[in-house]
């Protein structure tokens, strides 16, 4: 079986291709551009670099970028869309094991939860649709809204874990994976969390997370 969504990969470098953006001998795109296009992480980006490296299609010159060394732009394509899938299997991979922690921690939120640490997420969200209104990155906030939680949780275990992986979790969070309709979609699944949140019902807490994370997961891979 091929990479995830490796066909459609395809059609975005036979694009960048046929518009001269990239040919043997040339020196590849920005990270942020690349990252962009594919609607990756600049990391996600870095990863597939490094792949190609390895197979000597690329080569790194120290002050002066990444140049391509592919004699054959077909075997360059191809290498380069499986690099640029792989990494995008990596952020659904993020995405389903947010699915196995976050429920967990929204759970136990629920019965430990401070008022102070509650409208402290009510504000996260009010600042989030000012964001949105304003067309706005809003990635950092959704960092926060998830990050207290886990402190919420009152689990020390848990929110060791949490902050170890910050910063693998927020591969999924890339400035490149956001849309108006991601951060419509968030807010309004962080809405029915502090919802649950305020009744003290811990399964309604856990179950308004999983939906939460799934609704994200649909609308980043649509």
């Amino acid at each position: 079986m091929k990479p995830y969504r490796y066909e459609t990969i395809v059609q975005q470098i036979q694009e960048l291709i046929s518009q001269g953006e990239l040919s043997v001998g040339d020196k590849l795109p920005p990270e942020r551009t690349l990252a962009k296009r594919f609607k990756v992480s600049r990391n996600s980006v870095r990863q597939a670099v490094q792949a190609l490296a390895e197979k000597n299609l690329v080569e790194s010159r120290q002050g002066d970028g990444t140049y391509i060394r592919s004699k054959d732009n077909t075997l360059f394509m191809d290498a380069l869309a499986r690099a640029i899938a792989a990494e995008k299997t990596r952020i659904r991979e993020i995405l389903e094991f947010r699915q196995c922690l976050e429920p967990q921690i929204a759970r136990l939120a629920a019965s430990a939860i401070s008022p102070p640490q509650l409208d402290r997420l009510k504000i996260i969200v009010c600042d989030q649709q000012r964001k949105l209104l304003a067309h706005q990155e809003d990635h950092l906030l959704d960092q926060e809204f998830h990050n207290l939680l886990a402190m919420a949780s009152g689990n020390k275990v848990m929110q060791e874990v949490f902050t170890t992986l910050t910063n693998l979790l927020d591969e999924s969070r890339s400035e490149f994976l956001q849309s108006n309709t991601r951060r419509r979609v968030s807010i309004t699944g962080h809405l029915k969390i502090i919802e649950a949140l305020e009744k003290r019902d811990p399964s309604m807490s856990r179950q308004a997370m999983e939906a939460h994370l799934i609704d994200i997961e649909q609308t980043v891979f649509s």
